[in-house]
């Protein structure tokens, strides 16, 4: 077969494999509005949609509340961080051309977690101040990530992902320390059960913060997953083809950063998912950015779905989402590290 054909029909097969993709995000969508401890009639929540149309709808019934106040925006902000974690996790598996890069690799999501729990020590009652402490002291980390491998005498991408880790140990010491100071009747538990991952407190507040920090920058990186293609391929190749690799970086890991921040002040920290996620969108559809990044917001939004779906429904109290994420995601990142011939990296 000639290759303009092969192309095509790989093209072809790629374009149907994210539509599938998208049939599947709005099914998981659709049956995640109905499961939960309380239950809703599907048949009432679409008479009183219908209703709301014809502008017959008077009175609204406890069926209608729950599903409008809480399943409906809990289930779109678990879509808008699935999303922002698997794709920065694969813009950073990218830029850094290393498949064990994730959104904590610069210590983005350990500095954002060290300011969600300051700000609960603080006062847990203003979420813009959750907001704008994580923003911050998560954009302090990637900084200070920045300045020691600038600094050190070591140049390469791997000294910047130890500097990372260093800088995520630091702020992790941070996080330690303020669960030491926190009153353990009152703050303490808030700011454990925020940090292992919820998305209990999910509202429409939350959901109108999400679009405006985290939607724009899904919507850029796939602008540049073009530039993606080219990174991967290796420094030289990239400069032979005229692109400013360094300013490229740069400007890719401040939109991840700023993409991550509120992930972690809405949802505390959610696990692996940013790992897992652009490797099996690799083995799925392949290695191409151009299909795989859009691939990798759709699976990360179906996956995270389906965990969250399971953490408020297998015990009467609510579970973590972190801590299923991490009896998922473990076990199934150790079955693709055993084939990672078939992971897409050699592609």
């Amino acid at each position: 077969m000639p290759i303009q054909n092969k192309n095509q029909t790989l093209g072809q097969h790629q374009k149907r494999t994210l539509l599938y993709l998208l049939l599947i995000l709005l099914l998981v969508f659709t049956i995640s509005l109905f499961v939960g401890r309380y239950k809703i009639s599907f048949v009432e929540i679409t008479n009183t949609i219908k209703n709301l149309l014809l502008g017959t709808e008077e009175q609204r019934n406890n069926d209608w509340l729950v599903f409008y106040h809480i399943r409906l925006p809990r289930m779109i902000l678990v879509i808008f961080v699935g999303s922002v974690l698997s794709i920065t996790g694969a813009t950073y598996q990218s830029v850094f051309r290393n498949p064990l890069a994730s959104p904590s690799i610069l210590g983005v999501s350990a500095g954002s977690a060290f300011g969600v729990a300051l700000a609960i020590l603080i006062s847990e009652e203003s979420l813009i101040g959750t907001y704008l402490l994580s923003f911050v002291l998560g954009l302090v980390a990637v900084l200070f990530t920045f300045f020691i491998s600038v600094w050190s005498k070591v140049k390469g991408v791997t000294v910047l992902v130890l500097a990372g880790m260093a800088v995520t140990s630091f702020f992790n010491a941070c996080v330690s320390l303020v669960q030491y100071l926190a009153d353990p009747y009152e703050k303490l538990p808030n700011i454990v059960f925020w940090l292992m991952g919820s998305f209990n407190r999910a509202g429409w507040r939350e959901v109108y913060i999400s679009l405006f920090t985290m939607l724009p920058g899904i919507i850029i990186l796939l602008i540049l997953r073009w530039y993606l293609n080219v990174m991967s391929m290796g420094e030289e190749e990239a400069l032979s083809m005229g692109i400013n690799v360094r300013r490229m970086r740069i400007l890719l890991i401040i939109v991840s950063t700023v993409m991550v921040a509120p992930t972690v002040a809405v949802a505390g920290q959610v696990s692996w998912i940013g790992l897992i996620t652009p490797h099996i969108a690799r083995y799925i559809i392949g290695a191409n950015h151009r299909y795989m990044l859009p691939a990798t917001c759709l699976l990360g939004s179906v996956l995270l779905l389906i965990m969250d779906d399971i953490a408020r429904t297998i015990t009467p109290a609510e579970i973590p989402i972190s801590i299923v994420t991490a009896f998922i995601g473990a076990p199934f990142f150790v079955y693709l590290l055993l084939r990672r011939r078939e992971s897409g990296w050699n592609q």
